[in-house]
């Protein structure tokens, strides 16, 4: 299956400092697979973030004086390679609830640069403090927990995040996250009932979910969201993009053609491309 009209929006780097690769490095991985688009969507600063306990934030994000080299970094990159591929400069951004202000004082300065942002939930709050459920050093802490507590908290996080008027973002990130370590809640009705608002909130808000390939590569063995998520989502008429959340450049395009080949089965047939915040439908 070509892969030529696809963009893989979801990709990390060394900065983050759990990732591997420069993003030269990322460029090179998705022209030799043959696609036409690499996003560049590394985690946004957390270092000036509140109550993050005793999490190790250092290892999830750059910092803010990185972010001046990251973005020209990525527009020289852009040049050098415009005949080859499209080069797409983006965020994922942590939903803090009540800090959106802090965010958008740091991000107002450079938002004129970029062409998507991605919004997602790693932290959750517990008896314990801040945590972030999708570190495999806190499995301890999700079994502590429970999937029956981790879940609703997420949605609910999620919701809040979805709704907030502030917090300025395109894309919902890997939307049933909690699943990654292959725990579920016993009480799926509920579960299901909180996912079916929250697609029909997304909806409403008219915002893009992302198809992301990275939860094929862990525990779950399943990409996020689950097909009965994603069947409803067409249903919404929700739209797509792809991300392969890639943390070494051999992951760029991760499982892409077996992806498209059950979208397809599903009926959907095009993908969002971003440009400056703005978006356009691409043909699968």
């Amino acid at each position: 299956m070509s892969l030529k009209n696809l963009s893989d929006y979801h990709t990390h780097n060394y900065r983050c400092k759990h990732a591997e690769g420069d993003l030269e490095d990322y460029i090179k991985a998705a022209i030799k697979i043959g696609l036409a688009e690499i996003g560049f969507c590394d985690h946004f600063p957390y270092e000036f973030l509140k109550d993050l306990g005793n999490i190790p934030y250092q290892d999830y994000s750059m910092t803010v004086n990185e972010i001046p080299s990251y973005i020209s970094l990525a527009e020289e990159l852009r040049e050098k390679y415009n005949n080859q591929i499209q080069v797409k400069l983006g965020f994922e951004l942590e939903y803090m609830i009540g800090q959106e202000s802090a965010i958008n004082q740091i991000l107002e300065k450079f938002i004129d640069k970029i062409d998507f942002l991605f919004g997602s939930v790693h932290l959750l709050k517990g008896n314990k403090g801040t945590w972030c459920f999708d570190d495999n050093r806190y499995v301890k802490e999700y079994d502590l927990y429970g999937a029956d507590i981790v879940y609703p908290q997420y949605f609910q996080k999620l919701e809040k995040m979805i709704k907030s008027t502030e917090f300025d973002f395109d894309v919902v990130s890997h939307f049933d996250l909690p699943k990654k370590f292959n725990k579920f809640p016993e009480n799926q009705d509920s579960i299901t009932e909180m996912i079916n608002n929250l697609l029909e909130l997304i909806k409403k808000q008219n915002l893009v979910i992302e198809i992301n390939t990275g939860g094929l590569r862990k525990d779950v063995k399943e990409q996020y969201p689950s097909w009965n998520i994603i069947e409803k989502m067409h249903d919404l008429d929700v739209p797509i993009v792809l991300g392969s959340d890639a943390h070494m450049p051999q992951e760029v395009g991760y499982k892409f053609d077996e992806i498209i080949k059950k979208l397809k089965e599903i009926g959907y047939s095009e993908i969002i491309s971003f440009n400056k915040r703005k978006r356009k439908f691409v043909e699968i």
